[in-house]
């Protein structure tokens, strides 16, 4: 599944192939099969990133068919 982001380190969007995701059931936030990859800054945490207006839209389609 591809999901769109925003890097906060270099405040670019870019789309990422993140594999299967699933929610952690201990602490609610999305597992991705896949690192979050930054064509700009590398490797990038959850807490690197922001989900742009399409990548929330994209999560949900990503959740509700798992």
């Amino acid at each position: 599944m591809i999901i769109n982001f925003r890097c906060k380190g270099c405040n670019r969007e870019f789309d990422c192939e993140m594999g299967k995701i699933g929610i952690n059931d201990q602490t609610f936030r999305p597992d991705f099969e896949n690192p979050i990859i930054c064509p700009r800054c590398g490797k990038r945490g959850i807490d690197d990133v922001l989900l742009t207006e399409l990548g929330q839209s994209q999560m949900t389609e990503a959740i509700m068919d798992a």
